[in-house]
């Protein structure tokens, strides 16, 4: 359960303070102890917003906070048990709000999904069958409209669509269309039925997103994701009432929010409703004292205080409870950590992998109790991970690793929240960057080998990857954003050198590009490919070499004045890869280059 406290539904003699569901109804029967957070509903029921998006940090609530909508607000058409729901909220903030907020519960037709159970990382056609069931069942919740008269023969047929999973009269199975509209057109149903705009509620709809980029298949889910999404809270005023959606990243600015109607953006930068999520300082307060664990305020204060969102400072909630879980059953008298193994960490792990060295440095910083700054950025675009160090930070800010202590500008100063996250960087984090660089590498020789600029430099550079580096990485992280990571932060261990990635020269954009910092003497330029076969590395290896020709990827680098710049093309599959060679080029280059057209 996310969220515990005292609860006015029922006599506090018998609450129990034991670890529960995500499902609102099923912890207020059992007498668990539940914070009142029902004031969120103020806004929502407003319309101060038609569509409202809270991101925060995993285990802070949101699961919970949805369920408690959705019992609020649900017509189940059986008056008994709406009246069974109502009753769950007497004695909650939201009675005393008067009866404009009062007169709406249990009065419009409710659509609650999870994309939580959308996340494997093998590959597109796994996760878009998972997707499919979380429609299918959102459609079985609410078969009952294929009782109504007010459908169109058109509407059933594709509910039965949607049911089956195959068009009833072609025998074809359902396509990716019919489930971008899926939630739009069963809006449009319930509403028809009901009489009233429908409620959408959306939990981790960033999870199949992340999920999809550590698997490889980003675009193929994002232009699901970003179909069905616009197509339910975008031009469809006539069938929504208002929209609820969960995550912990703003991510996919180009695709998801654009043009959305009034979408209201709630993140652990907002002021607004920032301790609608976790739990504030007098709430643990109230949490210890009715546990009877006054006393050790103090140590819950420095292992899981700490956050500050907005303006106000926030415990992390799914801690807090498994201490006084622990405390209360005798198991563990003094605080553990406890989020860490339950915060979705694997976007984490991968950055570890792609920062530079400048990123290392602020983690070491951050580890000695200091705070850091970067440029924050309100979008998290996927395709943007691996190549902007700052995007690293902003990932850990929204995932609650690091929390904000002043906002200047676009400027962000961070730190580690509290003990617990210290001891999960201390245990975690700082292993994951150091495993990919330290153990037992010696990168002068990776230097060495691509200064050779021949099939000799190439079979060596190939021979230290294979042996030393792809080893070490699952077979899930060799995509080419992720080996394109590894590869910056080992070139960039080595300090007498200066690199730099996706940089604009000659035609392009090249991958990486490796200069001496104190001298002119040379320059590297490599090119990285992903192949699906043994055969294709071969081929692409050679291509990403010829790609770097072909470009002039080298001419700034020339102009510059560095003498030499050699250039390799890599291919990866699996954990084996393929380094070809390409040119080596000298000042003499430079006026050729130049008089073709760039």
């Amino acid at each position: 359960m996310n969220q515990i406290s005292s609860m006015s539904a029922f006599p506090q003699e018998f609450a129990e303070t034991t670890t529960a569901s995500e499902d609102f109804k099923k912890n207020i029967l059992a007498q668990k102890q539940y914070v009142d957070k029902t004031q969120i509903l103020i806004p929502l029921l407003r319309l101060k917003h038609e569509t409202t998006f809270f991101l925060r940090p995993r285990r802070f609530g949101k699961t919970l906070t949805l369920s408690m909508l959705r019992y609020y607000l649900e017509d189940t058409r059986d008056e008994a048990l709406n009246a069974e729901n109502r009753k769950l909220f007497e004695g909650m903030k939201i009675m005393q709000a008067g009866s404009f907020y009062t007169d709406q519960m249990t009065s419009y037709p409710v659509i609650h999904i999870t994309f939580q159970t959308v996340k494997s990382e093998k590959s597109f056609e796994d996760a878009y069958g998972q997707l499919k069931n979380v429609i299918l069942k959102a459609y079985q919740a609410h078969r009952y409209v294929l009782e109504s008269e007010v459908l169109f023969q058109e509407d059933r047929d594709y509910i039965e669509r949607i049911l089956k999973g195959i068009d009833p009269r072609t025998g074809k199975e359902t396509g990716v269309s019919d489930y971008k509209v899926s939630l739009q057109n069963l809006t449009e149903y319930l509403r028809r039925m009901h009489g009233k705009r429908t409620v959408v509620l959306i939990d981790e709809y960033d999870v199949p997103l992340e999920k999809a980029y550590q698997g490889g298949y980003y675009s193929e889910m994002i232009d699901v994701i970003s179909g069905m999404l616009q197509n339910a809270l975008k031009t469809n005023s006539e069938n929504l009432q208002f929209a609820v959606v969960t995550g912990c990243l703003r991510i996919a600015k180009e695709s998801i929010y654009t043009g959305l109607n009034n979408p209201y953006i709630n993140t652990v930068m907002s002021y607004d409703q920032s301790d609608a999520f976790g739990f504030t300082e007098n709430e643990v307060l109230e949490l210890l004292k009715g546990n009877g664990l006054s006393d050790r305020m103090e140590d819950v204060k420095a292992w899981y205080d700490g956050y500050i969102f907005g303006n106000t400072v926030i415990y992390n909630p799914w801690s807090v409870i498994m201490f006084i879980e622990n405390v209360k059953g005798g198991e563990k008298n003094e605080p553990q950590e406890h989020w860490g193994n339950t915060s979705g960490n694997d976007i984490v792990r991968e950055l570890a992998a792609k920062g530079s060295r400048t990123v290392k440095d602020k983690v070491e910083s951050l580890m000695r109790g200091e705070e850091i700054r970067f440029a924050f950025s309100e979008y998290i675009a996927s395709s943007e991970i691996s190549y902007q160090d700052d995007n690293i930070f902003n990932i850990m800010l929204h995932t609650g690793y690091l929390t904000a202590t002043s906002f200047e500008g676009r400027q962000v100063t961070a730190r580690i929240p509290n003990k617990e996250v210290a001891t999960i960087f201390e245990n975690q984090i700082r292993t994951w960057f150091d495993g990919h660089v330290k153990e037992a590498f010696n990168v002068n020789a990776m230097y060495q080998a691509m200064r050779k600029g021949n099939s000799d430099g190439a079979a060596a550079l190939q021979s230290i990857l294979k042996k030393e580096i792809l080893p070490a990485i699952s077979t899930y992280d060799t995509l080419e954003a992720f080996c394109h990571g590894v590869l910056l932060t080992l070139m960039a261990s080595n300090q007498d050198y200066m690199v730099s990635s996706n940089r604009e020269s000659g035609l392009g954009r090249f991958d990486i590009e490796s200069k001496l910092r104190y001298d002119l003497d040379d320059a590297i330029v490599l090119e990285g490919k992903v192949a699906l076969s043994l055969a294709e590395m071969v081929k692409l290896a050679e291509e990403a070499a010829k790609q770097i020709e072909k470009m002039k990827y080298v001419v700034d680098l020339l102009r510059e004045g560095y003498e030499k710049v050699y250039t390799y093309g890599i291919a990866f599959f699996g954990k084996t890869c393929r380094v070809c060679a390409g040119k080596v080029y000298a000042q003499a280059d430079l006026d050729r280059l130049l008089e073709q057209d760039i």
